[in-house]
């Protein structure tokens, strides 16, 4: 039996949208379950395929307070460490799931290993970085990210052992059923953040989308900061005497601040994706490859998947038979309204990309291989 504990973080906005739901007198088991119950991002899909070979597997969230502070006053000690180091004291696994880069800032690998007996300390990353937080996986055993094009940049950096594990789709009897009545159009719903340019491709694309299409759904994932970040970018925009193009942005932003709707997560994005006809991926500037959890959150749906054209999309989908790709803003909507007037294909595609999805990215699949690599590292940890 191989002891695993994941530790996670999990948005502010969505941490909004879960305290109004729970009753704050529950239980840390019953608050931890009903929050898994939502369904957002990974929810506790590795653990529960893990779980079936042979692992004892725990899950904490480490920046929901409520949830920490519950788990505190059941099994640990107050104003002594730091709760996520009982935590790890407490459940001494072999494997420890770093779920958040952060996680290495809040205290060492060396310290970890001193108070329990871990055996082989992983961390995902799967995001834009700096140096300096790459700097800090020479900590940790090995690497787990999402694409080649993250692995590449990481291994730029340091020497480390690094297994690619793609996102994928939990396909459960918890999800909702799959609503033949699709009366939405075009959905787009992702972050847009201004702040480190990562967005700024989405801008021409939501504005097009919301302007052009009547029956849409776009919900928008903004930082509380927006403001601040939104004045800045213009600023930027300005000072390299791009005064037309500044104020165009300006306008644009602010037009889908306003008639976008809210950031919606788990089983709310999962309504919406039920409910659509044609879903809209853009990858953030940072990636030259596909991998982002939507191609498979959108195709798993039953949604047809439009998607802008990176490296390795074809790895995972065929093109035109399991999903659509664009190049630019016009073959966008090109290919939208083409769809649109082509509900048979529109139909065909759709249902081809749900089973090619359920079928083959899916946890299970995904968790198969990361049970290999983990087997691998502590049979070569325990020959050193």
């Amino acid at each position: 039996m191989i002891k695993f504990l994941r530790i996670s973080s999990i948005y502010s906005g969505f941490l909004y949208e879960i305290n109004k739901k729970i009753n704050i007198h529950d239980s840390y088991e019953k608050i931890i379950n009903s929050i898994f119950k939502e369904q957002y991002s990974v929810s506790n899909y590795i653990t529960e395929e893990l779980s079936k070979k042979n692992y004892q597997c725990t899950e904490v969230i480490h920046n929901y307070k409520l949830l920490q502070d519950k788990w505190l006053e059941k099994y640990g000690k107050k104003n002594t460490e730091k709760t996520i180091l009982q935590q790890i004291r407490f459940y001494n696994p072999d494997v420890l799931f770093l779920g958040d880069i952060n996680l290495i800032t809040e205290f060492t690998i060396k310290k970890i290993k001193k108070i329990s007996n871990v055996k082989l300390v992983l961390c995902f990353h799967c995001a834009p970085f700096k140096k300096k937080q790459i700097e800090k996986l020479e900590e940790v055993d090995a690497v787990i990210t999402c694409t080649k094009g993250y692995k590449q940049k990481i291994l730029n950096i340091i020497n480390k052992d690094i297994h690619i594990m793609h996102h994928a789709y939990k396909n459960d009897e918890n999800k909702l059923e799959d609503n033949n009545d699709r009366n939405i159009d075009v959905s787009f719903i992702g972050s847009l953040f201004l702040n480190k340019s990562l967005h700024t491709g989405r801008i021409d694309i939501v504005y097009e989308l919301i302007k052009k299409y009547k029956n849409n759904y776009v919900a928008i994932n903004f930082s509380k900061y927006f403001f601040i970040e939104l004045f800045y970018f213009i600023f930027k925009l300005l000072i390299s005497f791009k005064v037309i193009s500044s104020f165009k942005t300006f306008y644009k932003i602010l037009y889908i601040y306003i008639f976008s709707k809210k950031a919606i997560y788990g089983k709310n994005m999962y309504r919406i994706l039920k409910k659509t006809k044609i879903l809209i991926n853009k990858h953030i500037e940072d990636t030259e490859f596909a991998g982002n959890m939507r191609l498979f959150e959108a195709t798993g749906s039953g949604c047809l998947l439009v998607t802008d054209n990176k490296k390795d999309i074809d790895k995972f989908f065929n093109i035109n038979e399991e999903v659509v790709v664009f190049n630019d803003k016009e073959d966008l909507i090109d290919k939208i309204n083409f769809y649109l007037n082509s509900q048979e294909q529109l139909k065909n595609i759709a249902n081809n990309g749900k089973k090619k999805t359920i079928s083959i990215h899916n946890y299970k699949n995904r968790v198969n291989e990361l049970d290999i690599f983990i087997r691998k590292k502590l049979a070569n940890n325990e020959n050193l």
